[in-house]
């Protein structure tokens, strides 16, 4: 088990692949209603774990790029300049370079807005509304929790959210809402908290901070916000009638309706849960159909199905590190007739006294080497 540049790319492509299917699979309601949301959340923990568990085990099935893989690794293994006149400065390290800056840079941004929002919550004095902290006393006993919860209320607030790790801050517009609505909006950003939602949104903004410069990263926290959102809605509505789910859709309805610029749902702080963020119909209206036709029994029903689907998945997870993509070099024949391929795999070098390099492939001596700093001799192992 090793670590490899190869092995590096191949997590990356592979787990890409991962991200896609949650894509495609997060639209169809009826994988949804079917299966739940649990192969979906299994996807995600694969593809992430895909992606950061970048190894290379020694029986691995080598995939061989004989154009395009080996045409790239030229180009990134290019030299462009040298400093202190003997330290190359290749193509490779300038991309590393940006990479971690990128990151640095990201991380940085995140910790800046996390204490501005925590100053901008505690500059704001919770409600005395009684009607309001009532309600939220009932909820929070219903939980059987014994947590303290801040409530604000502010002009400058778009949509309900809340905010905190371990003390909870629910943030409520200043809008007028009756007790059922209150009751819909609380308990929806209580459950946030209770499903320790703004942890898994830490781990993904982490995430693309480190890989920021991955689209299909970014396509996976955009997925994961909104199935954090559905996971809510029907955590809470699974047990409902048809008349109190109407009712609570109802209350996110007047949310939205009372944001005049539905644009500014994308203000929503990155590190808060809101019961609406994102202006995308598509979305919106799936967590609709999704809190009407869902059906918490189907999930018995349906429970040899969920385990056979999640069965399959950990199965292609675990397939995944039986492959790995590795360019393979042609090199100079010795004659006509006879054609043999470089790779780590099946070649090795052999440092001799004048400081040339015999090259050995598939056993059998080839030529000597004067110099092995270019690919695909430097990918060798020396003996």
């Amino acid at each position: 088990m090793t670590v490899t540049p190869f092995s590096v790319i191949t997590s990356i492509l592979l787990c890409n692949v991962f991200f896609i299917i949650i894509a495609l699979l997060r639209r169809r309601n009826s994988f949804i209603i079917n299966f739940s949301l649990i192969p979906l959340i299994l996807l995600i923990v694969s593809g992430i774990f895909r992606l950061i568990y970048f190894v290379e085990f020694s029986n691995a099935i080598v995939i061989e790029s004989n154009k395009i893989f080996p045409a790239i690794m030229d180009i990134f293994n290019k030299q462009l300049f040298t400093v202190y006149n003997d330290i190359s400065i290749h193509i490779h390290d300038l991309l590393i370079a940006v990479w971690f800056i990128g990151g640095i840079y990201n991380l940085l941004k995140y910790v800046h807005q996390s204490i501005s929002l925590y100053h901008s919550v505690n500059a704001i004095s919770g409600t005395h509304d009684i009607r309001i902290v009532s309600i939220m006393d009932e909820i929070i006993a219903k939980s059987y929790r014994n947590t303290k919860v801040k409530i604000i209320k502010s002009r400058e607030i778009t949509v309900p959210m809340i905010a905190g790790y371990f003390k909870p801050v629910i943030c409520l517009p200043d809008i007028t809402f009756s007790d059922d609505e209150l009751k819909n909006i609380l308990i929806h950003e209580w459950t946030h908290y209770l499903n320790k939602d703004a942890w898994a949104k830490f781990s993904m903004y982490f995430l693309c901070s480190v890989f920021w410069w991955n689209p299909f990263v970014h396509l996976l926290r955009r997925e994961l916000d909104h199935i954090l959102e559905i996971q809510c809605d029907l955590s809470i509505t699974s047990q409902m009638d048809e008349q109190r789910r109407i009712s609570y859709l109802e209350s996110i309805l007047k949310v939205i309706r009372e944001a005049r610029n539905i644009t500014v749902l994308h203000t929503t702080p990155m590190n808060c849960a809101a019961l609406v963020s994102t202006n995308n119909t598509q979305k919106i209206e799936q967590r609709f159909n999704l809190v009407l036709e869902y059906n918490s029994s189907s999930k018995k029903q349906h429970k040899f199905h969920i385990l056979l689907m999640c069965s399959m998945i950990l199965l292609t997870f675990l397939a995944s590190y039986k492959l790995v993509i590795q360019p393979v070099y042609s090199a100079p024949a010795q004659s006509q007739e006879e054609i043999f391929d470089i790779n780590p795999e099946n070649s090795y070098l052999i440092l001799n006294e004048n400081g040339t390099y015999s090259l050995y492939a598939d056993g059998k001596y080839r030529c000597d080497i004067p110099n092995i700093d270019t690919e695909p001799f430097s990918l060798l192992p020396v003996k």
